[in-house]
């Protein structure tokens, strides 16, 4: 029998994470050398604490705060805090190119300053990643955001980049480490145009765009990009279903035949993999082909995720290009490089809790942490990951600590060195600390959620308007942010980690 009529779909949300942040232009000086007695005090208090990270189900309603919907948040599926407690261990004693996090002060009670930087740091990756239940960066760009920058919406070339981006152009600078030089260009991943991966994770809402990829031009070409409409039958069985394909498929719930996660075929019936053998092979049969159980059936449309409720690929045709290009923004310091309509290359968008994004960065991370470290002798934590070869590694099961390790590379390396026209981070966090802690006070999770967001300390919020210091447009979802950081907060103090240093006024929070 037919299947019903598909309720209409719910208007796409407007939420996307923030851009990726480009590589520092500058060399952080070393962190302090932080005692084990310091470390073990900062330690020792996050493991009192048992919190339990929260994601937005998949029909949340827009504008949603960690203290508002409260029936539209479930636990993490992919965020868990012993994973975090395990990467902040090697980021406290062994960190990352001479960086380590910020654990406190060599005072009685001087955890609270370590607790303070933790915060702050949950604070930016419950908005950039933890809240939309994502390890690999979302497709996010919307027609608003294609009205700012141009480009096409959502198009799979965001891969390459997004928000006038160019992900496998971000270059390293040379750094100094313990008086050893070391070149920007070792240190960079080269770009490998035969390279495919897919992504793992994409977002959730309704008709939501599938995960990014990248391939080679000889596998697909003038890529397409996705349509947010249609519908797709997301349980039961096809009538003719048990005819087509072998069991177990034959009797499986139709939102349980999808491609992925990332490379993974398991759950594609090899009747279909026989003519679309692996994902990338599905998007270019899928192009123009709509949404339906025909389409299902066929292997041409609804396979893109688990439960896939709406949207398929779409061509373009865009003048001046070739038929079916469906370009992403053009790039560069004056937008003059053109936009991307292929993938080949482009397998360096963001992953992590804050998404590590670039082949500088997962460079760094290799060079540093892992089998390019090894290779040079040296200590490395993951000395059998290659960053480079397998950036996708860092949103995998098997090593569930390192998405977490990703995002503290970025923070010992971009927020807790920030130092630029008056604007120092330490010095903020301390004044935090020292003037009570109290969570209305905005000061200490504002000053992160400019860098992190704006790579400005200063940037204006959201719709307010006014002076732009670096030019670098507002800080998107500022209020969100101060949310989290006060629940994360809370549940420090609740968990009686948070006393006052002495000498300082006791913290009292609801």
């Amino acid at each position: 029998l037919p299947s019903p009529s598909p309720p209409p779909p719910p208007p796409p949300s407007p939420n996307r994470p923030p851009t990726p942040r480009p590589p520092p232009t500058f060399s952080p000086p070393p962190m302090p050398a932080q005692t084990p007695a310091v470390v073990d005090a900062f330690l020792d208090a996050v493991k009192e604490v048992n919190y339990i990270f929260k994601q937005l189900k998949s029909t949340a309603p827009d504008g949603c705060k960690l203290n508002t919907c409260a029936s539209s948040w479930e636990p993490s599926d992919l965020y868990f805090w012993n994973d975090m407690i395990t990467s902040l261990e090697s980021m406290c004693t062994t960190g990352v190119a001479g960086q380590t996090f910020y654990a406190g002060e060599a005072e009685a009670h001087g955890e609270i300053y370590g607790l303070a930087n933790l915060a702050n740091f949950l604070a930016q990756t419950y908005q950039e990643s933890i809240q939309y239940g994502v390890c690999d960066e979302n497709n996010w760009s919307n027609q608003a955001t294609v009205d700012e920058v141009g480009g096409t919406e959502y198009t799979a070339a965001g891969a390459c980049g997004q928000l006038g981006q160019s992900y496998q152009d971000y270059k390293c600078a040379d750094i100094v480490i313990d008086g050893e030089l070391i070149s920007g260009a070792d240190m960079e991943c080269p770009v490998d145009y035969t390279m495919s991966k897919v992504a793992a994770t994409s977002a959730k809402w309704y008709g939501a765009p599938a995960p990014l990829f990248c391939a080679p031009r000889s596998q697909i070409d003038n890529v397409p990009r996705w349509d947010y409409n249609g519908w797709c039958p997301n349980s039961g069985t096809s009538w003719n279903q048990n005819q087509l394909f072998a069991e177990p498929f034959g009797s499986m719930s139709r939102g349980e035949i999808y491609y992925g996660p990332a490379d993974a075929t398991a759950n594609v019936p090899p009747e279909i993999l026989a003519h679309t053998p692996d994902y990338i092979a599905y998007v270019k049969g899928a192009i123009d082909q709509g949404t339906g159980e025909n389409q299902l059936m066929a292997g041409t449309g609804c396979l893109d995720v688990p439960n896939h409720r709406a949207g398929f690929w779409k061509s373009c045709n865009v003048a001046g290009l070739p038929a079916g290009a469906c370009p992403n923004a053009a790039y560069g310091p004056t937008a003059g490089q053109r936009p991307r309509t292929d993938v080949e290359g482009c397998c360096w968008w963001g992953r992590g809790a804050i998404q590590t994004t670039g082949v500088c960065n997962f460079g760094k991370l290799n060079y540093f942490l892992g089998a390019k470290a090894a290779a040079k002798g040296k200590a490395a934590l993951y000395p059998q990951v290659d960053f480079c070869r397998d950036p996708g590694a860092i949103c995998r099961a098997e090593h569930p600590d390192l998405k977490w390790v990703a995002g503290f590379f970025y923070w010992l390396n971009d927020v807790q060195p920030y130092d630029v026209r008056g604007g120092n981070y330490r010095a903020t966090l301390r004044a935090w600390v020292d003037n009570g802690a109290d969570v209305d006070d905005h000061s200490l999770v504002d000053f992160a959620s400019g860098v992190v967001n704006r790579g400005c300390h200063d940037a204006p919020a959201e719709g307010a308007g006014g002076a732009d210091p670096c030019g670098n447009g507002e800080v998107h979802a500022q209020e969100k942010r101060r949310v989290n950081f006060k629940h994360v907060w809370r549940a420090f103090t609740a968990a009686g980690v948070t006393g006052a240093p002495a000498g300082r006024r006791q913290l009292l929070f609801g």
